[in-house]
């Protein structure tokens, strides 16, 4: 009778052990998924409180794009768009914060001017005049500007014999 004992007693034991070391490693997995849900909350909050909208007139393209100069060899365009932070968040003024797509190419924002008052900061409700360069603009061209994960998009039309 005394073995059956012994034998329910190591079984007994060798269940909390195994029961021990599962806990321990649930309680450490849940404590990563909650520190990854965190940190991905954080973010997606910064993304929520940005927001922007191109608030140029897509019916007045000649105003937005600067044809290059006959002496210009590079044949470099201008696209000139305003665009206004509709988020609660505030957005630095600055080149390295904006980034822009013409026809779904990169092309690199080479001035970033608050326009409606003298500030390195884009306040909420704020706002901006993006300066892009770009090697060809012709006929529909579409826009777009993206800010920490926020994006808006404008479509054009433009001729340069129209000029």
């Amino acid at each position: 009778m005394s073995s059956v004992s012994a034998t329910h007693l190591i079984m007994f034991i060798g269940s909390l052990v195994i029961a021990s070391a599962v806990a321990g490693t649930v309680i450490m997995e849940v404590g990563n998924v909650s520190d990854s849900i965190e940190m991905r909350g954080s973010s997606v909050a910064e993304e929520i409180e940005t927001d922007i909208a191109i608030i140029s007139d897509e019916s007045q393209a000649d105003a937005m794009v600067t044809a290059p100069d006959g002496d210009d060899a590079d044949g470099v365009y201008e696209i000139t768009v305003l665009v206004k932070n509709i988020g609660s968040g505030d957005i630095p003024a600055q080149q390295s914060a904006v980034d822009a797509l013409v026809d779904g190419t990169y092309s690199p924002v080479t001035n970033v001017e608050r326009i409606d008052y003298d500030s390195d900061t884009w306040d909420a409700g704020g706002v901006v005049e993006l300066t892009i360069e770009t090697h060809q603009v012709s006929g529909d061209t579409d826009v777009a500007v993206l800010v920490t994960g926020s994006e808006d998009t404008i479509t054009f039309y433009w001729d340069e014999d129209d000029d």
